[in-house]
């Protein structure tokens, strides 16, 4: 990999009043100043124009009256952003290592400030880490990669059906949550804000960690290890890929169709006020996968009453553990997926066997259920339902028998055994998803 060496940073604010907004606008100003001098400005990606202070300081304030206004500065190898999106600020800094070497200690105090000043979330990260866990084109991947380093990358295909790279497999991969940025970098900042989707004792309680520090107004600052430009250290990676592992940000989003089809640290339900979790540990009390758990950690946080109730318990997975949701009248459990097969380069096999596994080859205590049929159910787009691979599958899986393959209007269902074992699989259209009554997972 060809390296730039250079820092990346971003902060998102909050919405800001009037007073706020200045606030954040002037404290860029003055840590551009401080860090380098820029030589050229451009506004909302438009012609470069010679850089003067006085007309960059005029401009930041009538844009800051406008609905989207952004401004970029430059000296050629450092760059600095700021877009006012209404009356709030995200802000983004490239910078050079001798930069940020000469000045760390400011730039850092500059994002704890700023962050407890009405932020929302920020990062700072080795410019190299985020372009290689985030650049899903393959041609400008080749900017950075040799074509040997390309190839063993995992791919799948765009909305545009273009074959591009995988980068859900990744573990600094930046996804997007109801509007939230979740990822896992060098030095990571989460607001209360927070608290709606990922509760902070969730991200406080992540084990090999460097440091966690609650900074002013209830913010969470996570720095992974101790040297961002070492992100490629095979340790480090373990530690940054721990960290996404254990906050459940591939439990919560991906936009590859089929997620990351790895067993799951730890797990989230949400209700109309209310967020449960259930968290997997070994017998030293570590972070584990589900299936190799001995501990579990069980949490319901209630939004609305401020309500918090943790349990801690020893055992094993019962039934419902996997099969969440219960038919009591047809002695049914079941649980779902909501696939598109559409963006994966094998028409969803893979997919397809890594949740039939992780349903099938599974041991649970006896427990009240027992007797119960156990379902999954994939809803798929409606034209993935005429070209399911059912062959392909069962070469796949050549240790599951499959039974007779049943199709109506509504579904297609077949029955597969292992070791005495059954579980009914159906596959339907994910517009009959609304109709069902389910909890969110």
């Amino acid at each position: 990999m060809i390296k730039t060496e250079k820092m990346y940073g971003l902060i998102q604010s909050a919405p800001l009043d009037e007073a706020a907004l200045q606030q954040h606008i002037d404290n860029w100003l003055v840590l551009v100043r401080l860090c380098y001098q820029p030589v050229e400005f451009y506004i909302d990606q438009q012609l470069k124009q010679p850089y003067d202070f006085d007309t960059v300081k005029e401009l930041l304030q009538k844009g800051k009256h406008q609905a989207s206004f952004e401004l970029i500065v430059t000296d050629g190898e450092n760059e600095s952003s700021i877009h006012i999106i209404e009356d709030a600020v995200l802000q983004r800094h490239l910078l050079t290592k001798r930069v940020f070497d000469s000045f760390r200690g400011v730039i850092q105090d500059y994002f704890d400030t700023t962050m407890s000043n009405n932020g929302l979330f920020a990062y700072l990260r080795a410019y190299d880490e985020f372009l290689a866990h985030n650049v899903e084109n393959i041609e400008k991947r080749q900017q950075f990669q040799s074509q040997n380093e390309i190839a063993l990358l995992p791919k799948r295909k765009n909305m545009n059906q273009a074959v591009v790279i995988d980068c859900n497999q990744f573990a600094g991969y930046d996804v997007f949550y109801t509007g939230y940025t979740l990822t896992s970098c060098w030095r990571m900042y989460f607001s209360a804000y927070y608290e709606q989707i990922m509760p902070s004792i969730i991200i406080k309680d992540t084990q090999q960690v460097e440091k966690i520090t609650t900074l002013a107004h209830d913010v969470v600052m996570v720095e992974l290890y101790r040297e961002p430009d070492q992100w490629d250290l095979e340790v480090n990676l373990t530690y940054q890929r721990l960290f996404r592992d254990q906050t459940g940000i591939d439990q919560l989003a991906w936009d590859n169709g089929v997620g990351v089809l790895r067993e799951p640290f730890i797990e989230y339900a949400f209700g109309p006020q209310i967020i449960q979790t259930i968290q997997y540990q070994n017998d030293q009390l570590q972070p584990t996968t589900k299936r190799r758990a001995t501990h579990f950690v069980t949490r319901s946080f209630d939004l609305v009453q401020q309500n918090y109730q943790e349990k801690r318990v020893k055992g094993y997975l019962n039934a419902q553990a996997y099969f969440p949701w219960i038919d009591r009248e047809r002695l049914r459990m079941m649980d779902y997926v909501v696939l598109q097969p559409e963006l994966t380069l094998d028409d969803g096999i893979e997919a397809y066997v890594f949740y039939i596994r992780n349903h099938l080859d599974i041991s649970f205590s006896a427990d009240a259920f027992k007797d119960y049929a156990v379902c999954l159910q994939f809803y798929l787009p409606p034209e993935a339902l005429d070209t399911l691979p059912i062959d392909a599958l069962k070469e796949a899986i050549p240790d599951i028998r499959f039974g007779y393959v049943h199709r109506n209007s509504k579904y297609t269902r077949v029955t597969l055994k292992k070791d005495g074992k059954k579980l009914q699989v159906y596959f339907m259209s994910v517009q009959k998803l609304a109709q069902q009554q389910f909890m969110a997972k």
